[in-house]
């Protein structure tokens, strides 16, 4: 666990294991801390990189390139994504992504990261919708609070005491989101996504409705793309991406995802 300073920002970041970089991108109401288990597993691998998004987690609070966030959030993460690796020296990366960090993995795979020189070898996105109309965005703010209430220790535990402003501040920039209508990843972004990419979900969650049909759409502009969308969850609320809710199916899908494309380290 180490802090660097990109631009005028502190950003928190994690690393473990050896071999090639994966970089895994929180959703929009977590840190890293909150996918420690997904890093202990894959650390088995590869070098697991995550970081805390500015104004999250352990990362600086102070109010930077708000401009920058105002054109698109999403950009502007996957951009901090790679100024953090060319900073460590590292050249080429694997990522994952779920919901809001899916958006940030694809804007990293399919427009960041060739801008900066960095060769992403794979993408697995899980539980997103690159195309989200203002009602379906409203749709899945309003049931917000029950997640609040039902994840409070780990929400804390990521963001520390100020936990609520930092979720509440997100909420708040994704409803005048949503007042403008919605938002969708450009298809000239997917359409040049290079990399192999898997697309995981499951096709009962709320906040993601038609993701059926999305995902098909998505996989036409895609060039080497592959869905898998489960039919039940594993957990009682349905909240929790395909990544949370079937630890076990998720992990098995990854393993055979980078068995076909990631060397062992």
């Amino acid at each position: 666990m180490a802090t660097i300073m990109i631009g005028e920002l502190e950003i928190f970041y994690t690393e473990k294991g050896e071999g090639e970089t994966l970089v895994i991108f929180p959703d929009q109401l977590h840190a890293s801390h909150g996918y420690r288990d997904e890093i202990d597993h894959f650390a088995e691998r590869f070098h697991v990189l995550a970081f805390d998004y500015p104004e999250t987690g352990r990362s600086t609070r102070e109010a930077k390139y708000h401009d920058e966030w105002a054109f698109d959030l999403w950009t502007f993460r996957a951009d901090l994504a790679c100024h953090l690796l060319v900073d460590l020296g590292i050249d080429a990366a694997y990522a994952m992504g779920t919901f809001g960090g899916a958006l940030a993995a694809l804007h990293f795979a399919g427009k960041q990261a060739p801008d900066h020189h960095v060769t992403i070898k794979g993408l697995i996105a899980d539980s997103f919708l690159a195309d989200m109309d203002g009602r379906t965005l409203h749709r899945a703010l309003d049931v917000r609070e029950h997640y609040y209430v039902r994840n409070t220790k780990l929400l804390k535990e990521e963001h520390g005491d100020d936990w609520r402003e930092v979720v509440d501040a997100d909420t708040r920039w994704l409803r005048r989101l949503a007042d403008r209508g919605g938002y969708a990843v450009a298809d000239s972004i997917l359409n040049a996504t290079a990399c192999p990419v898997l697309l995981t979900g499951h096709q009962k969650d709320p906040r993601t409705p038609g993701i059926a049909e999305e995902y098909a759409r998505i996989s036409r502009l895609i060039p080497d793309c592959t869905v898998y969308l489960a039919s039940t969850s594993n957990h009682p609320y349905i909240e929790y991406p395909y990544m949370w809710s079937d630890r076990p199916g998720f992990r098995s899908l990854a393993e055979g995802f980078f068995s076909r494309h990631a060397p062992e380290a």
